[in-house]
């Protein structure tokens, strides 16, 4: 990346939208400009069920960034959950004309071309191509740049998503009036924000936790083996708090939070509460704590086991060492990684995300979305367009969003 270069991160949640704008610093780091969020009502259980309302809410979050700076924003990257996404392996080989002239840019974008034109799976398309390792004559490296060889092959992992769903993205984005850069799954984002190098490389399990979606992702070797999402999280619990204990929702969600305990038998003093918002006849009702933790106790066990289940149907088992939790879905609820750790037989951490300044705390996602594609390697051009004359702005773009992104089959770039 070249020093100055802007990058814009959109992440499309399950109940706001958020935005972050990066610069690369001149030590070739990503500084964080300003970033932004705003609820919308367009999204349910990770599908967008009005390209409108999604629209308009990043149009909101673009436009607060927008104001406190002299370009308007033409272009952004995006994310997308695991539920509309698989991995596909693959590889392939080039025969290079001057062995002494040494790996250059040219001949890995040849590869990645190559990649590129693979036969996919009908009702996919491929939004990214991403290069797991390189083997020469001499040496297996994820950096061949420079070596001298005759061959050059490479291992990728080839991103496929639901055209249906890449479709609403793109759609939400043209109608706010923006391009889109490249689309990056969501598990690649927070793993920026949450892991370390050696968990990246070890084998392990990352699960994005939010209100109403959990986002699976099985990284090793900095790959990623698997992406899935399960549609439940932190509201399904509070649902089950406020039918079990017949009160309101807003009642349930407080004392989720107040009180929140992932198992009985951590209790250790199973005080009374009263519930304020009982439906029953005397309009009051008290419980014991214990009352309140069971609902919890129960539909957390059955989350993790949801989990475990998915693991085990693709095999993974045995390639996942640890899990690290990220998101706000169950942060409140005391000791939930000790029974994930019960129930999944691993260890468990809650993820302590890598901020940055400007940074508020809704929008990790889009900022780890930034921050993933300021370390992607093999790309001369991954910045996103920024239009500095503000006077030619919003309906420009819109137009040009109709001429690029309408009808194509592939997403506006391919990582090289």
């Amino acid at each position: 990346m070249a020093i100055g270069d802007y990058i814009v991160g959109i992440d499309i949640g399950t109940s706001k939208v958020c935005c972050c704008l990066g610069q690369i610093n001149k030590f070739n780091q990503v500084e964080i400009l300003n970033s932004s969020a705003v609820t919308c009502d367009g999204i349910k259980k990770g599908k967008i069920v009005s390209t409108d309302a999604v629209a308009r809410a990043i149009r909101f979050a673009v436009s607060d960034i927008e104001a406190t700076q002299d370009f308007i924003i033409k272009s952004a990257y995006v994310n997308i959950i695991g539920k509309y996404v698989s991995i596909l392996k693959t590889k392939d080989s080039i025969k290079l004309e001057d062995k002494y002239a040494g790996v250059s840019q040219r001949n890995i974008d040849s590869l990645i071309r190559n990649v590129g034109d693979m036969q996919i799976p009908e009702g996919y398309q491929i939004i990214d191509v991403v290069p797991s390792r390189f083997i020469t004559d001499s040496r297996t490296t994820d950096d061949p740049i420079g070596i001298f060889t005759d061959t050059l092959e490479a291992e990728f992992d080839v991103i496929v998503a639901d055209k249906i769903m890449v479709k609403s993205i793109g759609m939400s984005l043209q109608k706010a009036g923006l391009l889109i850069d490249g689309i990056v799954i969501n598990g690649y984002a927070v793993k920026e924000l949450v892991l370390t190098d050696y968990e990246k490389k070890d084998g392990i399990l990352l699960l994005d936790i939010s209100s109403s979606n959990i986002d699976l992702s099985v990284f090793k070797n900095n790959e990623v083996l698997y992406t899935d999402s399960i549609p439940v999280g932190g509201d399904t619990i509070t649902n089950d708090i406020s039918i079990g204990l017949d009160i309101s929702y807003q009642e349930a969600d407080k004392l989720k939070k107040q009180y929140g305990l992932a198992r009985v038998a951590y209790i250790d003093n199973d005080y009374s509460i009263t519930l304020s918002t009982y439906k029953g006849e005397k309009g009051s009702k008290t419980i014991k704590c214990s009352e309140l933790v069971e609902i919890i106790e129960a539909r957390v066990e059955e989350i993790f086991t949801m989990i475990r289940e998915r693991l085990d149907e693709r095999g993974l088992k045995n390639t996942v060492s640890a899990c690290v939790i990220a998101g706000q879905g169950i942060n409140s609820i005391n000791k939930s990684e000790k029974l994930a750790e019960d129930v999944l037989k691993l260890p468990v951490r809650f993820g302590n995300s890598k901020t940055a300044n400007l940074i508020k705390p809704d929008c990790m996602g889009a900022y780890g979305i930034v921050k993933h594609v300021s370390n992607i390697k093999y790309s001369k051009n991954i910045g996103s367009k920024i239009q500095e004359d503000v006077e030619q702005g919003f309906f420009e773009n819109i137009a040009q969003s109709f001429k690029n992104l309408v009808g194509k089959s592939k997403p506006s770039k391919i990582r090289k």
